[in-house]
């Protein structure tokens, strides 16, 4: 937090013109890297002091903060054409590869401890000594490569020459190698773990995939945009997939409201279609009928709007169903199970019967390791009949 207040006051000293969206930016990009991690770090690393996972994201949002006080300053100093200092020099050549701790803090070692704070077994020990050894090599033989300074024209003033500075290239290299073998260890680890998991820790586990899930498909416009497909994408849409990972992480440690994962996939699964089934048709008609009726565009959206309004709610159940089919099945069979005793049930008069089909239907929509009913007598029994 102190390295945020930093930046922001370095910015606000230095930056000229100081416009909204150079602090939008700032502020995106330390909420995604940096405040998020470090949020996440404190939260887990109070609640469970004894995993590691929390003290390792704390560590993580440390390394990408470090730089956030030197940025302003530096970026006006380069574009003003002022010469830098060492001190700025030093800041740039370190905080350009800062990013390899972090994302060792932040991904792969978290990846290797998942859930509880253990590695799967110590063979795994080897990954993690690999992950910061190549962190480590990336960081200090990045600062010593031959080349420009950052993105700037000015050449590296801690650069070495001649073979030195072909052994620095060929330490870089195999530093990034390590950084990321261990990454794709890390993750064929995280892979093997929830295949043996069974229980909670299975749907802690399930957590981290929704999260990772999100966070690619968040990222995805980068890739496309590394790949040259796409146009820059905008980073308030990009940042805040980066924090997918880490908060997911930090639910399914925390174990809080797993049983609700279900849910919330199917929910959003569903909204996500009820929405795209119904908002294009809506945008076509308002587009069709204005076109067709020349000054009549307010009853055209008028019609539009009701017409989606009245297709909302059997588009959603239809919706629903499928979706609850495919991604929340417990909860469809089971509906479907209790529905279908509610109809033996109005044609049952046999008590035994119908204890015993009241006990079939608890064990597969409720899953109790055991069951029993007890039925309470009645308060006023009947008088004996007299003959």
């Amino acid at each position: 937090m102190g390295c945020c207040a930093g930046g922001l006051l370095a910015a606000l000293l230095w930056v000229r013109p100081l416009t909204a969206g150079l602090l939008t930016g700032g502020a995106a990009t330390a909420l995604a890297f940096p405040v998020g991690y470090a949020s996440v770090g404190l939260v887990l690393s109070r609640r469970r002091p004894a995993n590691p996972i929390g003290w390792l994201y704390a560590a993580s949002g440390l390394a990408w903060a470090l730089d956030l006080p030197f940025g302003p300053w530096l970026d006006q100093l380069v574009r003003d054409h002022w010469p830098l200092p060492l001190a700025p020099q030093l800041a740039i050549v370190a905080g350009g590869f800062l990013w390899a701790p972090a994302v060792a803090f932040g991904l792969t070692l978290p990846f290797l401890l998942l859930p509880e704070g253990r590695l799967r077994s110590p063979g795994w020990r080897v990954v993690v000594v690999t992950a910061v050894t190549g962190a480590g090599i990336v960081l200090v033989a990045g600062s010593l490569l031959p080349g420009p300074l950052g993105e700037t024209s000015a050449a590296n003033p801690f650069a070495l020459a001649g073979t030195a500075g072909t052994i620095a290239t060929v330490l870089f290299d195999v530093g990034l190698a390590l950084h990321a073998g261990s990454l794709v260890a890390a993750l064929v680890s995280l892979v093997l773990v929830f295949r043996a998991a069974r229980g909670i820790e299975r749907q802690q586990l399930r957590w981290v995939a929704a999260g990772g899930a999100a966070a690619l498909a968040g990222l995805l416009p980068t890739i496309l945009v590394g790949l040259r497909i796409a146009p820059r994408a905008n980073d308030l849409v990009v940042y805040p997939a980066v924090l997918c990972v880490p908060v997911a992480v930090g639910v399914a440690v925390l174990r809080y409201r797993l049983w609700d994962l279900d849910r919330i996939i199917s929910r959003t699964v569903t909204y996500t279609l009820v929405s795209g089934l119904l908002v294009l048709p809506y945008l076509l008609i308002v587009l069709t009928i204005s076109r067709l009726a020349q000054g009549a565009d307010g009853l055209a959206v008028a019609a539009a709007t009701l017409a989606v309004a009245a297709a909302f709610s059997p588009v959603r159940r239809r919706v629903q169903d499928g979706v609850d089919r495919r991604f929340n099945r417990r909860r469809y069979d089971a509906a479907r199970t209790i529905d279908a005793f509610a109809v033996r049930l109005r044609d049952q008069v046999d008590l035994d019967a119908l204890t015993a089909e009241l006990l079939a239907v608890v064990e597969p929509t409720i899953q109790p390791t055991r069951a029993s009913l007890w039925l309470r007598p009645p308060t006023n029994p009947p008088p004996p009949r007299q003959r």
